[in-house]
């Protein structure tokens, strides 16, 4: 598959040119990067857009991917910081971080508190609930019931979204290490079912291992648009990143890499 740089390297070479004869505000993460040569990208585990490899710890992903895309045609490295959904906001907001890299996904309560970044891509949700599906579930509504229990990752789109629209049902919000730590809660029978979104459901459902288990529902729910986020107030940054998702998404970049991860049988495979 082609990798299209070479028009990434005209468009990031011009809007080089293009910042520095707009003088970049010098507290601008945009300088900051510029003249130091690292960019500090925060990452929470999410499957298959940022993950680490079982064998060798390397983060991987399409988001992971599109970043070190990103990175190489600045010329300068990345310096990933691990953090969790829960801690997203305030990882960026107090400075560990110059950019949230992984894939997070639109919700209003949170766009109140960072700067979303023009979205690569749109994902829906779904849950993971046993193969056998004794409560019978056949639509999303039908988890708004008193005696079902629910799990999300906490500080998730799945979380709030859960909140929201099932306030009938038990609610259980966890943090774990990478998303699909949580389907182990319906393994155990700690919950009814465990959301994540469709991708990374039907991804992981494709090991043998997961013959217990099976995606709720035929179709997803409650799309939303993913991508990255940044602090508020850096325009002369968010300009910069917003054109490269702008290139990005005219060269349907996201579209292949996410193809390309979902045609592998596991995490591992190349």
């Amino acid at each position: 598959m082609p990798r299209r740089l070479p028009a990434l390297g005209l468009l990031l070479s011009s809007l080089w040119a293009g910042s520095a004869l707009a003088q970049v505000p010098s507290n601008s993460v945009l300088a900051k990067v510029k003249n130091e040569g690292t960019l500090k990208v925060c990452f929470a585990q999410t499957t298959p857009d940022a993950f680490k490899e079982p064998k060798t710890g390397k983060w991987t992903g399409v988001m992971v991917d599109l970043a070190n895309e990103l990175a190489d045609w600045m010329k300068v490295k990345i310096e990933p910081v691990e953090v969790q959904f829960a801690t997203v906001i305030l990882a960026l907001n107090r400075g560990d971080c110059d950019l949230f890299g992984a894939s997070l996904l639109y919700n209003a309560p949170r766009a109140m508190e960072i700067d979303y970044i023009t979205p690569f891509a749109a994902k829906g949700m779904n849950a993971v609930i046993k193969a056998d599906n004794r409560k019978h579930f056949t639509k999303p509504e039908d988890f708004n019931q008193d005696g079902v229990t629910l799990a999300a990752v906490a500080g998730s789109r799945d979380y709030e979204v859960a909140k929201r629209i099932f306030p009938k049902a038990k609610l259980i919000a966890l943090n774990t290490q990478t998303d699909i730590q949580l389907f182990e809660t319906v393994r155990r029978g700690d919950a009814d079912a465990a959301f994540g979104n469709g991708i990374t459901i039907r991804w992981w459902l494709k090991s043998p291992d997961q013959k217990w288990a099976t995606v709720a529902f035929k179709d997803d729910f409650s799309t939303q648009p993913n991508g990255w986020a940044i602090r508020y107030g850096d325009p002369a940054w968010k300009d910069f990143l917003d054109s490269y998702a702008q290139w990005a998404l005219a060269n349907n970049r996201a579209r292949d890499l996410y193809e390309s991860y979902l045609n592998r049988d596991s995490q591992t495979a190349k």
